[in-house]
């Protein structure tokens, strides 16, 4: 789609420790029509109704002319992804949030957040875990904690997507076979610099892996102004391949809702094979995603 569905990657620093949102990640699947409508919200007010300073969205002013483009973005997203849920079932994809994560004790008073709440089973599961072991929760063993709304979410998807020239020689493209294709990497600005983008990113690469699809690699697609974004991924061994002048994004700034033309850059990542990782054995069988993911993460965030 056309919607700015480009990469909004977390900002180049990170928060000290004792700032940063305690998260988990929730692997959903292609998700259900509750989380759809929550991810779709989140996406357009992050691309399109980000307000410097403003982080809850009850709080953002809105001209009238811009909520009625907001609502036809809200509309477009939310039939995007489940018309592909329902004739796109052939190709393998992935859908990842991040949820807050509260003790019990101090979840979300509004009867809409409340009613998504879960309860998080394994506290090892939670990422920044320390920032909720602060003040009158430090003392005590027996807290138990819920994930509440979503502050983050990135999807993996196959798509035919060509990138020409060597790129299609390798394995994983042969006879036209759809690569994997990250979209969508959104953080909402309260929840940014706490590590939410880098794990949602990690995910999706693990996620492909675990496919034993035979993929090789994943592409993904950032409009070229966004140069924080551009550097963002490739310090994580994203590399440039070509730009494409020709691609169309929403402009909301004016009175009525325009397209307007953008170039974007194709980057391109090499994964490394399951076999080849952890010294040689793979530790994801203990679950397809949850115990080795979370436990290479955790120690990701301890190297730092």
């Amino acid at each position: 789609n056309n919607t700015k569905s480009e990469q909004s990657a977390e900002k180049d620093s990170s928060l000290p420790p004792d700032e940063r949102i305690p998260f988990v990640i929730q692997k959903i699947g292609r998700g259900d029509t509750e989380n759809i409508e929550e991810i779709t919200r989140l996406c357009i007010d992050v691309f399109f109704n980000d307000q410097d300073g403003v982080t809850d969205p009850k709080l953002k002013t809105v001209a009238p002319w811009k909520a009625v483009q907001l609502a036809y973005l809200r509309g477009f997203q939310y039939g995007d992804l489940m018309s592909r849920n329902a004739f796109k079932k052939n190709l393998l994809m992935d859908v990842f949030i991040a949820r807050r994560v509260y003790p019990v004790s101090e979840a979300p008073e509004d009867d809409n957040k409340r009613k998504r709440l879960t309860a998080i089973e394994d506290e090892r599961e939670i990422m920044n875990f320390d920032q909720l072991l602060t003040g009158k929760n430090s003392s005590q063993s027996d807290i138990k904690y819920v994930a509440g709304e979503i502050v983050g979410y990135c999807e993996v998807s196959e798509k035919n997507f060509g990138l020409g020239g060597n790129f299609e020689s390798n394995n994983s493209s042969k006879g036209g076979k759809p690569r994997p294709y990250l979209s969508n990497l959104s953080v909402v600005e309260y929840a940014r610099k706490s590590g939410i983008g880098s794990t949602l990113l990690d995910a999706c690469e693990e996620a492909v892996l675990n496919w034993n699809s035979g993929h090789t690699e994943i592409v993904l697609q950032v409009e070229e102004d966004n140069q924080s974004a551009i550097k963002w991924y490739k310090r994580r061994g994203w590399k440039f391949v070509f730009a494409d002048p020709t691609c169309r994004r929403y402009d909301t700034s004016g009175f009525f809702l325009r397209e307007s033309r953008i170039t974007k850059y194709a980057m391109i990542k090499r994964l490394e094979p399951k076999q080849f990782r952890v010294n040689g054995n793979d530790d994801s069988s203990n679950d397809d995603f949850g115990f080795y993911f979370v436990k290479k993460i955790r120690d990701s965030f301890s190297n730092n």
